[in-house]
């Protein structure tokens, strides 16, 4: 089912207290440079009884249903401006690649309702990119007067909202993201507030580079048709799957070692399928958080992009290419390896990029598993039901993030491939087996 939204307002959120002169130049590191500044939307459905278990009441009543969505509102916009004073940079602009000017122009913030005649708990059946909540305001042409951080409160009429918070990757790794909705959630439940972001570590260690080229602003829209998929894999099949990967050089695989393999192995197997075995090299580029792996290691509240990215090559000129393509162990293996050699080579406090060579298919894969789930972020009507990314754009394809599922024991995969590959790994019996797709985020 696709959504449509209706935007009823948009306003502006700034910092309830100026930001201090002191701290008016927020500097970008390297990594920050290097970052796009497409944001990285994410969206987070609350069911319709949380919501109304707020209000005593089920919703049934027109004028409290709109009493209600205002009252939710008020709250996320009160909040929000508290956190932003924390979160200062967030209000800025950015300022020719280089810094985050702090001045306090704030945030895009909207509220919308969802036109179809439908609940949290529909889209929850079948969760897909194509049913998650739109994005009402398009992506800014002009970096320097683009709003870092977006918020959109939707509303279902037949209950259930669904607030989606994007930041701009300029600015924000995964690991960051957590940081500000794990602050903003404790603010508005009036809780104590347990973070305090460090916004000069990174470029501390990273600094910034004169000159240097602005990334692009989004992805190419061109070339084959892309789609994406969820899959979930349940603790019980994780154990079977780390089992199976597990190899004397590494006994205790990692669950998204394992995961990764799996997937990875895959999109593999579609692809040679799909060009006859033809291509040469094969491409695996994973995301590392660097901060407690650096020596010595960053404050775990760092803000910024501390982000490495191991990368794992296969050639078909390779002696051992066969088993390389499909014995997991020895994915797993390479894995571990390119992790180990990416965090020595950050920890080189160079500010060269890792020289990097085209593959003829390259995969990217992306961990969104946290000690602050996303799961905690409660604003005083509960925990959410269910989170998702939001757009095709959001996973570079062939790419595929990895979630943890609500109950922190299981994993959901974001899987974006070219529609061909997409369909020879939906059909794949080993993936089938450990991996239930499209299930229902009930």
């Amino acid at each position: 089912m696709e959504i449509k939204v209706d935007v009823i307002s948009r306003e502006t959120i700034k910092p309830s207290s100026p930001t201090p002169h002191h701290l008016r130049t927020h500097k970008l590191s390297s990594r920050d440079q290097r970052a796009t500044f497409l944001y990285s939307p994410v969206v987070l459905f609350y069911a319709r009884s949380a919501i109304h278990a707020i209000s005593g009441g089920d919703g049934g009543d027109g004028d409290k249903y709109d009493d209600l969505f205002h009252d939710i509102s008020h709250r996320l916009k009160v909040s929000l401006s508290e956190t932003l004073t924390h979160f200062y940079p967030l209000a800025g602009r950015l300022k020719n690649n280089l810094s985050v000017d702090c001045n306090d122009e704030g945030i895009d913030f909207f509220e919308a309702r969802v036109i179809n005649d439908c609940g949290v708990s529909d889209i929850l059946e079948r969760p897909s990119v194509q049913g998650m909540v739109p994005l009402a305001p398009p992506e800014p042409t002009d970096y320097n007067n683009a709003p870092l951080l977006r918020v959109q409160v939707n509303f279902f009429p037949c209950g259930g909202v669904a607030i989606t918070v994007e930041v701009s990757h300029k600015i924000s790794d995964g690991p960051s993201y957590s940081l500000f909705m794990k602050a903003w959630s404790e603010i508005a439940l009036g809780s104590p507030n347990t973070v305090v972001p460090d916004f000069n570590a990174v470029s501390s260690r990273f600094p910034p580079i004169e000159d240097f080229p602005v990334t692009s602003l989004t992805f190419s829209g061109k070339g084959p048709k892309v789609v994406t998929k969820k899959f979930v894999i349940d603790a019980s099949k994780i154990a079977d799957l780390k089992s199976k990967t597990a190899s004397a050089s590494v006994p205790q695989p990692t669950r998204v070692e394992a995961v990764t393999a799996l997937f990875w192995k895959c999109a593999l197997v579609a692809s040679r399928s799909r060009f006859g075995g033809t291509r040469k090299s094969y491409m695996l580029k994973g995301a590392i958080n660097l901060r407690s792996k650096l020596i010595p290691p960053l404050p775990k509240h760092s803000f910024g992009n501390v982000v490495g990215m191991f990368q794992i090559i296969i050639d078909k000129d390779d002696d051992d290419y066969e088993s390389e393509v499909t014995d997991m162990s020895g994915l797993v293996c390479k894995m571990r390896k390119g992790v180990e050699e990416a965090i020595m080579q950050n920890n080189n406090l160079s500010n060269k990029a890792t020289p990097q060579v085209k593959k003829e298919y390259e995969m990217e894969v992306y961990y969104h598993t946290s000690r602050f789930s996303v799961y905690e972020a409660d604003f005083g009507w509960g925990k959410p039901t269910w989170w998702g990314i939001v757009g095709q754009a959001s996973i570079r394809p062939p790419g595929m993030a990895v979630v943890d599922t609500r109950d922190g024991k299981g994993v959901e995969i974001w899987l974006t491939l070219i529609e061909e590959d997409m369909a020879i790994v939906e059909a794949n019996q080993e993936l089938l087996y450990y991996a239930s797709p499209n299930r229902a985020a009930l």
